[in-house]
């Protein structure tokens, strides 16, 4: 057999990468978490295959999230107890920062802000929203640990060079690796029989908005 050329070998495991593999609710959720985390829509990215369009939409529909998503994580705040608090405000302040990249690359490339979400983006966010009025802070640490868990994990796989590398390094940072390790952390402090379910859902949710951003 030939050996692989050492740019062919596949990537390895990060720390943080090795550490979420070991948390709990990422091994109970079964084959979801390689559904969640492996898509034809980074693949593309990654080679620099993706069309523009399938990188337009994600842009557009992934800032309208985060969008929602500060309004969950800013309720989240308010419910979680005073030792969740550093992390959850350096949680806030990222997404905040996060949002103003969305908007200095949507003038660069054309994207219109305004657009309404695709049906698929406002199941995940009404599903976001719905949890953080009616559940538990347990839960709710759960499900916001599986959102940024499943995207560290998703672009942590790829390599950050070629035409997208600066997308890839911003979230397949050490400063989001150890975000994600922190939310991991308290998800261990305060578990909750129903947090596994709600998981998972969340996987289904990030299943779904990949494979709407790579085919609409």
């Amino acid at each position: 057999m030939t050996p692989q050329a050492p740019d062919e070998l596949p990537k390895p495991p990060t720390p943080s990468e090795r550490s979420l593999a070991a948390h709990s609710l990422v091994q109970n959720a079964g084959p979801l978490w390689d559904e969640a985390t492996r898509t034809p829509f980074l693949e593309a990215l990654a080679a620099g295959t993706l069309p523009v369009e399938a990188l337009r939409r994600w842009l557009a529909q992934d800032y309208l999230f985060a969008k929602d998503l500060t309004a969950f994580q800013s309720i989240l705040l308010a419910k979680a107890p005073r030792d969740c608090h550093k992390t959850l405000v350096g949680g806030l302040r990222a997404l905040d920062n996060e949002l103003e990249w969305f908007e200095s690359h949507a003038g660069r490339l054309q994207v219109d802000l305004a657009i309404p979400p695709h049906r698929i983006c406002r199941r995940y966010t009404d599903f976001l929203l719905r949890c953080v009025h009616t559940e538990r802070y347990p839960v709710l640490i759960a499900v916001l640990f599986g959102v940024e868990a499943s995207y560290l994990a998703a672009w942590s796989a790829l390599v950050a060079a070629g035409l997208y590398s600066e997308f890839i390094a911003r979230w397949s940072s050490v400063d989001f690796a150890m975000y994600v390790e922190a939310l991991g952390g308290i998800a261990d402090r305060y578990p909750d029989e129903g947090a596994q379910k709600f998981f998972n859902e969340v996987l289904v949710h990030e299943r779904e908005f990949w494979q709407m951003s790579w085919q609409a």
